[in-house]
């Protein structure tokens, strides 16, 4: 069986890179005869970005591109044509022009009538603009119905995040209740080389202090960003000071008045020299200030799966986090929850974590977070396997059992 899988995400989301980063490592993970061909297809909007280099060196697999020599303008021309022919009619033209050509079953695809010969694995990664509509405009609403109602006609199986996802799907979209659903919890999948670089020394080049709390998500509306300042305010008034590090994008492309308005809090509550704000970090050095960080704070009044969460877990951290439905869920280990959206019980939690921890690294629980970590990537890979066998049709031996 060979899987196209397409590269999520991009500069805008870095958080779907990171999906596909960790699922192809988690795949990676298996004994060479478990791993299936991956022909990973990254698209015209992450080229050259650096992924052509990266992903290629992932075991087993291959960049998409033609399969035959030829100019790349004769190259494009074929793909629109097949395009073309795919909107007019329906079907694929069966010519071999691409490495994905040849691939059976295709994963994660976001939306109908993508081409390509490969059975569609469809995803989800959530349904905030439900929970939040005051987040979207109307037409942005209404479009968003009108393409999941598309793609939820497609055949094929849907893959939801967590069962907080797929309970929103069977309350949004009652009429789809008997399509196909597979669970598939992510998990964040750390090699070696991520424990190479040292963490002081990360931390250091930054200019950040010894002890700090460390926030690492966009800077979106629905993250919580809001109460998490504020909690940072009720304890300093309270004598309590705790320097928060933060990365990741500042802009949310949804509201141009939400960074205002933090930068209001931050201005009542006389926070400015508390914050670090280092933004987007190559990912091998954000993973060290999680390794330094004396507690992780994720705030968020949404989410589908918490990359956020997944990575605290594998490196073996304490976490503050909200008590939404999907972060019980993934119950991480040396968890304190607050009320979400509750800045006074965020700062009695969050005041709590900071009294009792130590900055990082913890060698002892960082090695047993890895060896659990190890196990939990195995189980995602071959749980995406079973889907993708699924879908393609083929006997999996462990759901015969």
């Amino acid at each position: 069986m060979k899987v196209l899988i397409y590269l999520t995400g991009g500069t805008h989301w870095i958080g779907g890179v990171q999906y596909t980063r960790n699922l192809l490592r988690a795949v990676s993970l298996l004994p060479a005869q478990e791993r299936p061909a991956l022909v990973l297809q990254i698209g015209r909007k992450n080229t050259g970005q650096g992924y052509e280099e990266e992903f290629s060196h992932y075991p087993g697999v291959v960049i998409d591109g033609p399969l035959e020599r030829g100019s790349a303008i004769r190259s494009r021309i074929l793909d629109l044509a097949r395009r073309a022919w795919k909107r007019s009619t329906g079907k694929d033209l069966r010519q071999k022009l691409l490495q994905s050509d040849e691939c059976d079953v295709a994963f994660p695809a976001k939306g109908p009538n993508i081409p390509g010969l490969a059975q569609k694995v469809y995803w989800v990664p959530d349904f905030q603009y439900k929970h939040f509509p005051q987040f979207f405009s109307e037409d942005e609403r209404r479009s968003r119905d009108a393409f999941y109602g598309k793609m939820f006609d497609e055949s094929g199986i849907l893959v939801l995040s967590s069962e907080a996802v797929e309970a929103d799907f069977l309350r949004f979209f009652p009429t789809y209740s008997q399509k196909p659903v597979r669970i598939l919890h992510f998990s964040s999948t750390l090699h070696d080389e991520d424990y190479a670089l040292d963490p002081i020394a990360v931390c250091a080049k930054h200019g950040l202090p010894e002890k700090f709390v460390y926030l690492p998500n966009q800077m979106w509306q629905h993250k919580g960003f809001d109460a998490a300042f504020r909690a940072l305010g009720i304890l300093k008034r309270a004598g309590v000071i705790i320097p928060l590090v933060l990365t990741g994008s500042s802009e949310d492309y949804r509201s141009n008045d939400y960074a205002r308005q933090l930068e209001e809090i931050l201005t009542e509550y006389d926070l400015q020299d508390q914050i670090y704000r280092l933004g987007v970090l190559p990912r091998s050095e954000q993973l060290q200030l999680f390794r330094r960080a004396a507690v992780v704070l994720q705030p968020s009044r949404f989410e589908g799966w918490s990359t956020t969460v997944e990575d605290t877990r594998a490196l073996g951290r304490p976490i503050v986090l909200s008590n939404i439905d999907v972060h019980l869920e993934q119950a991480p280990p040396n968890a304190s929850y607050f009320v979400v959206g509750d800045q006074k019980d965020l700062a009695d939690k969050l005041g709590k974590a900071w009294l009792t921890s130590e900055a990082g690294p913890d060698f002892k629980q960082e090695d047993a977070a890895r060896k659990a970590a190890n196990l939990n990537s195995l189980a995602y890979a071959r749980t995406f396997l079973s889907i993708m066998r699924q879908a393609h049709r083929e006997t999996d031996p462990a759901d015969t059992q």
